[in-house]
């Protein structure tokens, strides 16, 4: 079975967007960041805006600076069953009152539905 992914372009939009969604969980600035990457923090709010293409020693230095993967940044995958997908969705619910759990599975069953 051939992957739905292996046949777009990389839309550098959404890889930017992801820079910048990663950059913050990690509680950096632009500048911090662009001084980790050897960059400017021009040239970094212009990727993070998808006006770039990034060369893949760009990606990967960005990956490195993030702690995540290439594979993270570039493409999301939908693979529902990643153990990483599943360890992060329980640590965000890890604390959450009996109400909140009650709520979350209510959604869920609702979610499921919908497909």
């Amino acid at each position: 079975m051939k992957d739905k992914n292996m046949n777009n372009p990389i839309d550098f939009r959404i890889v930017g967007n992801r820079i910048q969604k990663y950059r913050l969980e990690n509680k950096l600035t632009q500048d911090e960041l662009a001084d980790r990457i050897n960059s400017s923090q021009t040239y970094l709010s212009e990727v993070e805006a998808g006006k770039h293409r990034l060369f893949f020693d760009t990606v990967v230095s960005i990956t490195q600076a993030l702690n995540i993967s290439v594979d993270k940044l570039i493409a999301d995958f939908d693979d529902s069953n990643n153990e990483s997908n599943l360890q992060e969705i329980l640590n965000e619910i890890r604390g959450m009152s009996a109400k909140q759990l009650e709520l979350l599975r209510d959604n869920i069953n609702t979610l499921k539905k919908l497909d």
